[in-house]
């Protein structure tokens, strides 16, 4: 019989938190926390933070820019790091509520981009971000079976998303100086459903989570935008615009579900394997098309034409003694790019450690090393495009959480 105390159970969490938010797929962030799920007739308490360094860069940006004249000139850039660092929280609160039902509340950031550039090409692109943040309520009915005990899981959550585009004009006569800039914003309702099954004796459980797509139609604002000088670079009308350099922004989008299927057992005294499977309906994202509230066109469009995303994880979990475990693993996450973009292929090698304070208190951290895969931006829109080529490098990530039973 092959057990494995809570405390090995949990340094495995230590290690997938720290390496969840460094997927390269599409816009993976965060996953809600729903230990509370299972087992527990104390209420629960869990917390962490994740620290993320992708350190993704540009090697070589070929692109289009306006000349006097009016004409078009190729510039050719190199070494612009352009992938921010950036902070994952999550906190959830669950347990045992009556009977055999367990209820988890919690938030979390399941999506999210922060990109910044520098020099020429801050007039196709200066900056892009994508913050949500998710509110949870997730229960679960458990009853026991002839050997160990299935759960039937379902959920609902609100996600709100804020997403703001930058481009910068100075420099090339167009009126205005400084950024040019979209900020947008929305909230949508969503789902999960799932099942979970476990046998504590064998520290075994497996579960299987659809959390669903949402829809987003979101409004905000364009500023400091030259509508009329656009409009005719790209050969709309400008008449349409006269002077005007703000306007009313519109625009709609799907974040896409997620199926994912997590295992863990004990394989021996003091020993437990995991793994994972994720797949992210990523295709569902095409393209953001802004129309602006003046003459009500499709102004600017950014293009993903994602593939679907595929996120495998395996690893190991060791009681070291008592009080103190750890963990490896190693995911490998598909990149998505069909060519818009360098989101290509990576791979995580995690670690983590857990320490019981005491019976009712765990501290964990964790550390991780990524390797990001080369990749190309190939496609282009217009004349008024770029492409760009990333070279294969490095990022990491570092993870602190708690957890507390009362």
């Amino acid at each position: 019989m092959h057990k494995l105390s809570a405390t090995a159970l949990l340094a495995g969490c230590a290690a997938l938190a720290a390496m969840g938010p460094a997927e390269a797929g599409g816009f993976n962030r965060g996953v809600a926390n729903l230990d509370g799920l299972y087992g527990a007739t104390q209420l629960g308490l869990y917390a962490g933070v994740t620290y993320v360094a992708p350190q993704r860069s540009y090697d070589t940006i070929n692109m289009t820019l306006p000349a006097p004249g009016p004409s078009l000139v190729g510039v050719t850039q190199t070494d612009v790091q352009f992938a921010n660092s950036y902070v994952v929280p999550y906190a959830s609160v669950g347990g045992r509520i009556v009977g055999d039902v367990n209820c988890v509340g919690s938030y979390s950031q399941p999506y999210g981009a922060d990109s910044e550039y520098y020099g020429p090409i801050t007039f196709h692109t200066a900056s892009q971000t994508l913050e949500t943040n998710e509110y949870g309520l997730t229960c679960a009915y458990g009853f026991d079976l002839e050997k160990g005990r299935l759960s039937v899981i379902g959920g609902a959550f609100y996600e709100t998303i804020d997403y703001s585009q930058a481009r910068n004009f100075t420099g090339y006569g167009f009126g205005v100086t400084g950024e040019s800039t979209v900020e947008l914003t929305s909230n949508a309702l969503g789902y999960r459903l799932g099942i979970g099954y476990e046998i504590p004796e064998y520290a075994f459980k497996a579960q299987l989570l659809f959390r669903s797509a949402t829809n987003h139609d979101a409004s905000g604002s364009y500023s400091n935008t030259p509508f009329a000088v656009l409009a005719a670079l790209t050969g709309g009308n400008p008449g349409a615009y006269g002077g005007a350099t703000s306007a009313p922004a519109t625009a709609s989008a799907t974040l896409p579900a997620i199926v994912d299927l997590t295992v863990q057992s004990g394989i021996a005294e003091g020993w437990l394997a995991f793994g994972s499977i994720k797949w992210t309906d990523w295709s569902v994202l095409e393209d953001i098309q802004v129309v602006e509230g003046i003459a009500g066109q499709t102004f600017s469009t950014t293009r993903f034409f994602f593939e679907d995303g595929w996120t495998v994880t395996g690893g190991l979990g060791h009681r070291f003694n008592p009080n103190l475990s750890g963990s490896m693993s190693l995911t490998w996450d598909k990149g998505v790019s069909t060519g818009w973009d360098t989101l290509t292929d990576s791979w995580t090698l995690a670690g983590g450690l857990a320490y019981d304070v005491s019976s009712n208190i765990q501290i964990r951290g964790g550390g991780a090393a990524i390797y990001f895969t080369e990749g190309t931006k190939s496609q282009v829109a217009s004349p008024l495009d770029y492409t760009a080529y990333s070279p294969a490098e490095w990022g990491y990530a570092l993870s602190l959480s708690a957890s507390a039973r009362f």
